[in-house]
């Protein structure tokens, strides 16, 4: 079973982090929903202390890995939040496990395919992972932060030591995963609870503009915009929680 944390007591609430992140990602937001909820994190597979299965960890099999977690805590159902490639992991546990989500968030996440020209870059990327994670590492942070956020210093190096816990197999398997992943926009459409969707206007790694031109306008979205990066959580603390809070509960 991949390695999992819960903290609090209360309704239950599954965080779901992205692609080089782990579960020590939600720190702050874990406390403070764990006022009032039972807070269920998970490291995906081959990120943190989970284990790496296989060459391609697909969003569908992430998801399932996560599912086991839920029936080992005998948790029936539960809002999801997901970040980045966990907003992705978020869309493929909904469409296979749609009597278990009460809610969904997507946090600096889309419902679209990778575009051929993202699909180059992860393999660019996997490449450099293998040749010096480092690198890799270099090259990512200026990309997930706003240019303007220069001033985030303790931020970046939080980011850069979780990227430092991840295994260059569980890297390759979560780059080839993001890559073959279908469109679910449709979900947005076919789901009727609660869905939440925080878009940073300054995200250079998952297109917001692109995204929104497909969300569809239903009383049911929620649609937060913030003046950020791809990383809301740690750039928009505050009203990033505040977010949360509204559509999980």
């Amino acid at each position: 079973m991949l390695y999992y944390e819960t903290l609090g007591k209360g309704d239950p609430v599954l965080l779901i982090h992205g692609y080089l992140e782990n579960l020590k990602m939600w720190k702050d937001i874990a406390v403070e929903l764990a006022k009032e909820h039972l807070v269920i994190m998970c490291d995906n597979p081959g990120h943190g202390r989970s284990s790496n299965y296989g060459e391609v960890h697909s969003m569908e099999f992430m998801a399932q890995k996560i599912n086991e977690v839920l029936e080992h805590l005998n948790v029936h159902r539960v809002p999801v939040v997901g970040h980045s490639m966990g907003g992705y992991i978020t869309l493929a546990f909904v469409e296979l496990f749609p009597e278990k989500v009460s809610s969904f968030l997507l946090l600096n996440s889309s419902t679209l395919s990778d575009t051929e020209e993202k699909k180059e870059l992860r393999k660019r990327a996997g490449e450099v992972a293998q040749k010096n994670i480092e690198t890799l590492i270099k090259m990512s942070i200026p990309l997930l932060f706003a240019e303007n956020a220069s001033d985030l210093k303790s931020e970046k190096e939080f980011a850069r030591e979780m990227m430092r816990e991840t295994s260059i197999a569980g890297i390759l398997a979560a780059l080839k995963g993001m890559s073959r992943r279908p469109e679910r926009t449709h979900l947005l459409n076919d789901f009727d609870s609660k869905i939440g969707i925080l878009l940073g206007k300054a995200d250079r790694t998952v297109d917001p503009q692109a995204f929104k031109k497909s969300i569809p306008k239903r009383e049911n979205i929620s649609v937060f915009e913030l003046d950020c990066g791809h990383m809301s959580f740690l750039e928009k603390p505050d009203e990033t929680i505040d977010f949360v809070k509204k559509i999980i509960d």
